[in-house]
């Protein structure tokens, strides 16, 4: 399982390019995705890339001075992509020891078969070093801990007004690189198992035979208001909370309600 970083301050082409790598077969597993220099030096205190790839036009911080700060960090490997086909560019690439320089529109072949190739020259100097072969179960155990912590978060303040900000500072972690932690290990994205939740402990509550009023449930469980309560029950179950309650109190519950 590969690590790789992609930074660009355009959300078109940083989609874009996570969307080929994603969809090829290659052995970058694990992707995280930076708007520019500064927020992906923050994600390398917990992301650590094998690969990244860094556009040269940035805000802040351009991407020639992003690469010497992350070879502090001791990432080694770099694509440099560009949209400026100018050589004193491609120079400071290549003392910089990048392994590619890129002009965009990005040829996808020619980006895949460069990650393959790159993919099989990492796998190799990782098998050549003896200290890092037992390096990857111990990130997963730590990522397993990271998102066991934060479903233990979600699951004990849901009922409050709680941001994926607020999760991400209760594990010292970059917000950016939380969402995408959790999106890749559990399938769902924060807000989807925030809600989640939230109609789980509103059903159970429909359910009881207290008719507590449906404004009380909406703010017992974490909604601003009854009509995005309402929308996101329906959104979530199928039914309005009031057609749930109705259905989970007839004498007879159909398999409908659950």
């Amino acid at each position: 399982m590969l690590k790789l970083m992609i930074v660009d301050d355009e959300p078109i082409i940083l989609s874009g390019i996570r969307d080929m790598v994603e969809q090829a077969n290659t052995a970058f597993t694990r992707i995280a995705t930076a708007c520019d220099g500064t927020e992906a030096l923050d994600m390398m205190a917990y992301f650590r890339p094998d690969l990244i790839i860094t556009d040269i036009q940035m805000p802040e911080m351009d991407g020639l001075s992003f690469i010497r700060k992350a070879k502090v960090k001791n990432v080694t490997r770099f694509i440099i992509l560009s949209g400026y086909d100018v050589f004193h560019y491609a120079q400071d690439a290549i003392r910089l020891q990048v392994a590619e320089y890129m002009l965009k529109p990005i040829d996808e072949r020619q980006l895949i078969e460069l990650l393959k190739r790159m993919a099989l020259e990492i796998i190799g100097q990782q098998h050549n070093n003896a200290s890092t072969i037992k390096e990857p179960d111990v990130e997963q155990n730590s990522i397993n801990d990271h998102v066991k912590m934060l479903k233990d978060y979600i699951h004990n303040n849901f009922m409050k007004d709680i941001s994926l900000s607020d999760a991400a500072a209760y594990l010292n972690l970059h917000p950016a690189y939380t969402g995408q932690l959790f999106k890749k290990e559990t399938g769902d994205s924060f807000v989807y198992y925030i809600n989640q939740c939230r109609i789980d402990k509103a059903k159970e509550l429909l359910a009881g035979r207290n008719q507590v009023a449906l404004e009380k449930i909406a703010a017992c469980v974490g909604f601003e208001n009854r009509r995005t309560f309402y929308k996101v029950f329906r959104k979530y179950v199928g039914q309005t909370p009031g057609e749930y309650r109705e259905c989970m109190q007839r004498p007879t519950q159909s398999i409908d309600c659950l």
